[in-house]
């Protein structure tokens, strides 16, 4: 009997041994699902959750598989082209569209009415940063395309071109005073593609992730875990790839490192290295991220006490210290990379 007992405990644990290698050797099922669109000037990237929230009748979980999360990405490429070509003064195929408010004449246009919403909400952004933002800037952007470094002339005579009041923006039409003034939505147009790629996947059947353009990044859903997404924010030198991260459950994070001075058509200067603007507003945080580092760390606290636009902010100074919005601070959402950890 007991040579039987010990027969039988052998055998079990000979099972629980077995049960436990073979469970070692399974193929962890990846969280992520990872595409990218690189269209040059301009990378999409997008991570989407292969879980699907759901169980089927045995109780085991259910995911995606590449081909549906494929067609998903593949239509929020479709998105990120919509909001490119609605925001390109050089589409003549879209009779509303930005080439035909930038031809030199005077007139009234009626817009198409996806451009003239876009149009309104730049046009008060360009108010809320006291022009630290201006949509009408086209003629000085096209003049630099041309040649960086234009004489003082031509760059004074782009430069009379601009501002709001050269094309003003009422109910369904635009009134263009100045012949020669141009709209630029260049600004603007990766806060646009990723709100709209964001609203359709809110509505897909993706349970959670986020999506990258260039340097600003949506995300959606609610993970698995209930965590906020933690967005990695790169240094300033070679040898630093992180310098930390900031924490969100939802909305858009911008960084930005450089600007235009609006008054001049040159690059802003700034006392900092870079500026990270959190929002649920992505065009909102697209343009602050901008008119941040250009206006400089006091000026920005001061626009962020005195603005009802709802954002929070983290400004790197080029001294190397970090400073963050009231709601930032307290909310916790910047972490910086240890010193130790750096060195690793």
């Amino acid at each position: 009997m007991r040579s039987l007992l010990k027969y039988a405990a052998l055998l079990l644990f000979a099972a629980v041994v077995c049960s436990f290698l073979g469970g070692c050797s399974v193929e962890r099922m990846p969280e992520y699902y990872e595409n990218s669109y690189d269209m040059g000037s301009d990378v999409l990237s997008v991570r989407f959750a292969y879980d699907t929230g759901e169980k089927d009748e045995k109780g085991k979980r259910v995911y995606f598989t590449d081909s549906q999360l494929g067609d998903v990405f593949s239509q929020c490429c479709d998105l990120y082209e919509d909001a490119r070509n609605l925001t390109d003064h050089t589409n003549a195929d879209v009779s509303a569209g930005l080439y035909a408010v930038n031809a030199q004449v005077n007139a009234v246009f009626d817009c198409d009415w996806e451009l003239m919403g876009l149009l309104k909400r730049a046009y008060g952004l360009a108010d809320v940063t006291g022009g630290y933002y201006q949509p009408v800037f086209g003629t000085v952007l096209r003049l630099l395309e041309e040649n960086p470094q234009p004489e003082d002339a031509l760059l004074n005579e782009a430069l009379s071109h601009t501002g709001t009041d050269k094309i003003t923006v009422e109910n369904t039409a635009v009134y263009k005073t100045d012949p020669k003034a141009q709209v630029d939505l260049t600004g603007v147009r990766d806060g646009y593609a990723l709100e709209t790629i964001i609203a359709y996947l809110d509505e897909s059947a993706v349970a959670y992730g986020f999506v990258t353009l260039n340097d600003s990044v949506g995300v959606f859903g609610t993970k698995a875990n209930e965590k906020p997404f933690e967005i990695g924010i790169a240094g300033d030198t070679e040898d630093t790839s992180v310098q930390g991260s900031v924490q969100t459950e939802s909305g858009y994070v911008f960084v930005a490192s450089d600007a235009v001075n609006y008054q001049t058509g040159e690059l802003a200067a700034s006392d900092l290295s870079k500026v990270v603007v959190l929002a649920d507003d992505a065009v909102a945080a697209n343009v602050l991220a901008g008119a941040l580092y250009a206006m400089g760390y006091e000026a920005g606290q001061v626009l962020y006490d005195n603005t009802d636009q709802s954002f929070e902010a983290v400004f790197f100074l080029c001294d190397g210290t970090v400073e963050l919005t009231d709601g930032a601070y307290r909310a916790g959402l910047y972490h910086p990379v240890p010193a130790d950890a750096k060195e690793k």
